[in-house]
């Protein structure tokens, strides 16, 4: 019983409320706890049923249904059940739901960029829009720590140094698959950089402005100097030799505007929908005269956000 009042409570919000005329009304077809459903009631309860799609009874068979419905809910009331929070906070949802439905929802349909506005978005911020320049490169790597021995160093630098004698005397053919450009094959036989070795060196593109890549500093600078096709010599570097090749380069530079127009006008929208709404709440706070003592509220101990459950590990395909 609790269940079906609550569900009778919050539907007050969507249907038609009776006249709540006094109980000794002449014009009164039923009673309950105090209140009349009265003949005007029953037809607006009719209509709201057709407009619904729902069937509509007969007269009596429609009032004796409505007659159940609000002893439902003057019995839930005398339960407490509307003073219940949780049924409060339902309540509450609904009557936002529907005064967003009334109010709000249509006005956010209403809302359009035109092209003058997309226009001037983008000539304002046309460098958000423009492109990086991009860097592509391959490599060879031995690693050689600053705590590996002097032998060490010599063997890793001298394999590199036979392995871009191999590169330069049969340049990789270039054209699809794994080890097709860079330093080809070259790289599965000489370079103990697991990432790259099994495709030619490559490390794929990478910003013109990025900062922190997988590379050292200085071996990343030694690679962005270079001209598209070329490669540097041996760089000694923290955590061993490597040589590195420019293979392809793009200019940055501005996009056109078709480019980036239907992303931006979809910004443009949510901003502008944004602030109707932000809008709409102010107005809302305005209208009923809402304040808020946040200093008050500052000293007031909430109960501890329990920390979220660890995701559980993924577990790798056999």
């Amino acid at each position: 019983i609790a269940l079906c009042a609550t569900a009778c409570l919050v539907s007050q919000c969507e249907r038609p409320a009776t006249s709540g005329a006094p109980a000794n009304t002449k014009d009164a077809l039923a009673t309950v706890g105090g209140q009349a459903i009265t003949e005007k009631d029953l037809i607006q309860e009719a209509e709201w049923r057709k407009a619904n799609h729902q069937a509509v009874p007969t007269a009596p068979d429609l009032l004796t249904e409505m007659t159940h419905r609000l002893a439902l809910v003057e019995k839930a009331k005398q339960s407490g059940i509307t003073d219940d929070p949780e049924t409060q906070r339902r309540i509450q949802s609904i009557i936002i739901a529907r005064l967003r439905e009334k109010q709000v929802d249509a006005e956010l349909e209403k809302v359009t960029v035109s092209d003058d506005e997309l226009k001037a978005a983008y000539d304002s911020r046309s460098a958000e829009f423009a492109r990086k320049p991009l860097d592509r490169f391959s490599i060879l790597f031995q690693a050689a720590d600053a705590k590996a021995s002097d032998a060490r160093k010599a063997e890793a630098k001298k394999v590199l140094e036979d392995a871009i004698a191999l590169s330069d005397a049969a340049p990789a053919p270039g054209g699809r698959g794994a080890a097709a450009g860079g330093f080809g094959q070259v790289a599965a036989q000489h370079s103990e950089d697991q990432v790259t070795r099994y495709r030619g060196g490559d490390l794929g593109w990478i910003e013109g402005d990025a900062k922190e890549t997988r590379l050292p500093a200085k071996v990343l600078e030694a690679g962005r100097a270079l001209e598209k096709g070329k490669r540097s010599g041996v760089i000694e570097a923290i955590d061993g030799f490597y040589v590195i090749m420019k293979t392809d380069a793009r200019a940055g530079g501005p996009r056109a505007i078709e480019e980036v127009a239907e992303n931006l006008r979809q910004q443009l929208l949510r901003d502008k929908r944004r602030a109707l709404e932000e809008q709409f709440l102010a107005d809302a706070m305005t209208s009923s005269k809402a304040s808020i003592n946040t200093d008050a509220a500052a000293k007031v101990t909430l109960p501890a956000t329990p920390a979220p459950a660890p995701a559980a590990p993924e577990l790798s395909p056999p």
